[in-house]
């Protein structure tokens, strides 16, 4: 199948748009916590602004590899939010017909779950270290 196939089958936002977006969207959040400071009015419209953009870029990614709609839910749930997170990131446009990813795919989930384990490795550390006293 031809990738022009793919793109016209399946609207949406494509892996490098939904990257640049979100990396976007953080740079716009961390910008206005610093110039307005963390509780300002601006900052709230702006995190409020950020959330509805986060979910329709989500919704967009999710129409793009052929999953249903219904799964951009799951952001709202702690720990499943950030596997949904993983899988938007490395799924190809057109996921659903293959259920397999591309060899991008792999590289990118490999770099994310190797990101996970040393966030995990950091945590449990710090609190090993905590526990022992000086």
């Amino acid at each position: 199948m031809s990738d022009a196939t793919l793109n016209s089958d399946y609207p949406g936002v494509g892996r490098l748009s939904f990257f640049l977006s979100k990396l976007g969207i953080v740079v716009a959040s961390i910008c206005s916590t610093i110039y307005f400071g963390p509780g300002s009015a601006v900052v709230r419209v702006v995190s409020l602004l950020v959330l509805v953009a986060g979910f329709i870029l989500d919704v967009m990614r999710l129409r793009n590899i052929g999953v249903s709609q219904w799964f951009a839910l799951l952001r709202l749930l702690p720990y499943l939010n950030l596997i949904l997170a993983i899988g938007l990131l490395c799924a190809q446009t057109g996921w659903i017909e293959t259920r397999r990813l591309d060899h991008e795919g792999i590289i990118i989930a490999s770099i994310c779950g190797a990101l996970v384990v040393i966030m995990i490795v950091a945590f449990l550390s710090v609190r090993m270290s905590s526990l022992i006293p000086i």
